[in-house]
């Protein structure tokens, strides 16, 4: 179990390493919500929240947020009822999934396919939960991202999806406690 858990913080380690050499001319782009791609630039220095598989895109995402999400988890947020501090950002980055060619009977992370990241923001977000949104797709032929949408009117598409989830702070991803 414990080497299980040091390949795993490897591969993780190696994932976050190889997203960063991609997102190094990527910086400048701009949500039309007005969030910045380099929002969350040294990310690759925060904490794995959680993972998550999604069956329609067949994806793997791995949600990382920073030291003020993570210190809010562990303190019970939001399934204490309590609400995420400002400051809050929580990324999801979303791979699109290959057979292991040494190990059968297990996929692992291709390509990523996007980057998206919500902060917790009341004065500039208050329309949509006190939470901003931004969608960065991958694009294979150039190898750079772009951005997703054309307006703010966009991401209300997010917005509505969130939700669904407004009694936990229109957050998803539960934390993952490390025992």
């Amino acid at each position: 179990m414990k080497m299980a858990l040091e390949i795993l913080k490897l591969s993780i380690f190696v994932i976050l390493l190889s997203a960063v050499a991609v997102f190094a001319s990527d910086w400048e782009l701009k949500a039309p919500t007005g969030l910045k791609f380099e929002t969350i630039k040294g990310y690759e220095n925060w904490y794995v929240v959680a993972t998550h598989y999604r069956r329609d895109k067949n994806e793997l995402r791995l949600i990382i947020g920073n030291d003020i999400a993570v210190k809010a988890y562990r303190e019970g947020i939001p399934l204490n009822g309590k609400k995420f501090p400002e400051g809050t950002i929580l990324v999801k980055i979303g791979y699109s999934l290959k057979k292991n060619p040494d190990f059968s009977v297990s996929f692992e992370p291709d390509v990523i396919q996007r980057v998206e990241f919500m902060i917790k923001d009341s004065k500039r977000f208050s329309d949509t939960g006190n939470w901003g949104f931004a969608r960065f797709v991958y694009d294979k032929r150039s190898g750079h991202y772009k951005v997703w949408g054309k307006s703010k009117r966009d991401y209300i598409q997010c917005y509505s999806c969130h939700k669904i989830v407004k009694r936990k702070d229109f957050v998803f991803t539960d934390y993952v406690k490390r025992r």
